[in-house]
């Protein structure tokens, strides 16, 4: 047992603990605490507890001994980590190639199937029918115009293949307008080169233009068969696009003419393509124009007096107002002498009625705000000598008619025509007079 002093002396007496073999000692009066073991109990104390008192102090001390074994403890886990982190990685790395090369096996078949459906289609291997297909390219298509229209009539199956094989071959749009037809079984290349060839379209209109039409006219029979419209041929018709023709580009009072190129547009039969360039029709006709003015007729105008345009202009007043060919001959040379001895006789215009209006037919087509106040600049009747430019497209017989006029016309300054277009010729003013009661134009 532990015997305890009493640090308060003076208000308490000695204190003992019953049943213990520890002898009393006296209190010290200066207040100290002091411990007293017995000395049995040191040698002999009890195993628990001076194993308590060992166990205190190994407590105490634990902490510093712990950390060399955490330290260790943690290095190992870590390594353990590590020795799993590896392994997963590892299972990781296997799953994510199985996965890649099935995504590339897949992509390898994928697009193998599609290289081979589009050299398929490009060869035309699966295309064996030859049934005939219609397509319609329009003007300035490009090639992916061309291919959706070509798949959509069914005449290939990819167009992404046909744009590729296009941009491949460097062909970047020269496509012709029109309507073709195409065989099924044909290859890109085939079709390519089909669609870039004029002569294989469908859409070929063939126009008649007789003689004497005017240039207006002309234009309107142009639009009535969609080749194109009278605006785009009268804007054609003022341009400067075939002065490289010898024979426009002589022209020098353009501005003076209602439409520069009218009498040049030779009157015959000619293939037009429904929606072509109106530069393109009319540069036909110009040289048609062209060459069928001879070289015998070319020389025939170096001897006379005449320029070419002045022989075009006279031969359109010659188409309008005769009849056939020897009616054409015989008012070729009564013009020719009012222009070159009309004065002797008191005549100094050609006073021909189809000049009036011109560049319409008559008063009935000049537009109705303009009809009161109408004065055409080639009114043969109001100027002398030949109007600005011809009045219309003349045929050979009239241009050879100026140029070989009838010898019977000679000393003739008149004529006139009856309703049934019979001629009367008269050498003067009376005679004229007379003639005009007998067709019945006057009373």
């Amino acid at each position: 047992m532990v015997e305890h002093t009493n640090p308060f002396p003076e208000e308490q007496g000695n204190t003992s603990v019953e049943g213990s073999s520890a002898e009393t000692t006296p209190i010290h009066k200066s207040g100290e605490f002091q411990l007293h073991i017995p000395e049995e109990e040191l040698q002999f104390g009890d195993e628990d507890s001076i194993q308590s008192y060992s166990d205190s102090f190994q407590k105490k001390e634990e902490p510093k001994n712990k950390k060399p074994v955490d330290r260790k403890q943690r290095q190992k886990e870590k390594k353990d980590a590590k020795k799993r982190e590896k392994v997963k990685g590892r299972k990781n790395r296997w799953i994510f190639r199985c996965v890649w090369i099935t995504m590339v096996i897949l992509l390898s078949i994928a697009l193998t199937r599609f290289l081979l459906v589009g050299v398929d289609d490009m060869l035309a291997i699966s295309r064996s029918t030859n049934a005939s297909v219609s397509v319609e390219i329009k003007d300035k298509s490009t090639p992916a115009q061309v291919a959706d229209e070509l798949v959509r009539t069914g005449v290939i199956k990819n167009s992404f293949f046909f744009r590729m094989y296009c941009l491949v071959t460097g062909v970047d749009g020269n496509f012709s307008q029109g309507s073709y037809e195409l065989a099924g079984n044909m290859d890109y290349e085939a079709i390519i080169n089909y669609l870039q060839n004029n002569n294989n379209r469908l859409d070929v209109v063939t126009i008649t233009f007789p003689e004497g039409l005017s240039l207006l006219e002309i234009a309107e029979k142009l639009e009535e068969n969609e080749v194109c419209t009278v605006e785009e041929v009268l804007e054609a018709a003022n341009s400067d696009e075939f002065d490289n023709y010898d024979f426009i580009n002589t022209i020098a009072n353009a501005d003076e003419r209602y439409y520069k190129l009218e009498g040049y547009l030779f009157p015959d039969t000619y293939d037009f393509y429904k929606g072509e360039d109106p530069k393109v029709a009319l540069g036909k006709m110009i040289n048609n124009c062209q060459n069928r003015f001879s070289k015998e007729m070319r020389e025939k105008v170096d001897e006379g007096e005449y320029s070419i345009d002045q022989v075009l202009t006279l031969a359109s007043i010659v188409q309008a107002e005769a009849t056939d060919e020897k009616d054409m001959r015989m008012v070729a040379g009564i013009l020719l002498n009012r222009l070159e001895n009309g004065a002797s006789h008191d005549i100094y215009r050609l006073e021909c009625d189809s000049t009036t209006y011109y560049p319409y037919r008559s008063l009935s087509q000049v537009p109705e705000d303009e009809r009161d106040t109408f004065k055409s600049t080639y009114d043969t009747y109001s100027i002398q000598g030949l109007p600005p430019g011809p009045i219309c497209s003349p045929g050979l017989d009239a241009i050879k008619a100026v140029l070989e006029p009838s010898p019977e016309s000679s000393g003739m300054y008149y004529f006139c025509h009856d309703e049934d277009g019979n001629p009367y010729y008269a050498s003067t003013a009376s005679e004229h007079q007379a003639n005009l009661q007998a067709a019945g134009i006057t009373e």
